[in-house]
């Protein structure tokens, strides 16, 4: 989906990112807005339970995360946490695999969906790592100080957050 961007996914413009919300399936626009609004990584949407669901917050456990090493609690809207609770439906995992009962979704599943959503769509250059890029730009752009962003978003060094603005 990338194509030569310097191992950098495209950033989705309003207009692409709302015919994307509308090509793919409810539980995968669901997935979309949730990485968009969070900055999670795919890997840590996908591995989100329905436990991790709190009142106004979901709960990033440290066992999810890339470095395994803290757990955060991210506020959400309203009505996204409502969505994330209707479609757990008393499962285990939040995005739970259709074929394999008390599974997650696999990356490789999510990213065939939104490949081809992408293909019809005509968007290039596109992969669920731009959502991610997507915050941390968005948080930037608006002066939240780069401390409160690399929190947010998980990193333990200054540099990684730097990098992708």
């Amino acid at each position: 989906m990338k194509s030569q961007r310097n191992g950098k996914s495209k950033i989705l413009s309003q207009s692409e990112y709302e015919q994307l919300l509308q090509e793919v399936p409810h539980k995968y626009a669901v997935l979309l807005r949730l990485l968009m609004v969070s900055g999670f990584r795919i890997s840590e949407c996908l591995s989100l339970q329905t436990e991790d669901l709190m009142e106004a917050s979901v709960l990033v456990r440290k066992c999810s995360t890339k470095g395994k090493r803290s757990t955060r609690e991210v506020p959400l809207p309203q009505d996204l946490m409502e969505e994330l609770k209707s479609i757990s439906d008393g499962k285990q995992f939040i995005f739970e695999s259709k074929h394999k009962p008390n599974q997650p979704l696999t990356r490789q599943s999510c990213d065939y969906i939104f490949r081809n959503a992408c293909r019809e769509l005509g968007i290039e250059g596109f992969s669920l790592h731009g959502t991610r890029r997507f915050f941390i730009h968005t948080l930037h752009h608006k002066n939240v100080p780069l401390k409160v962003i690399q929190t947010a978003v998980g990193h333990s060094e200054m540099r990684s957050t730097a990098a992708y603005i």
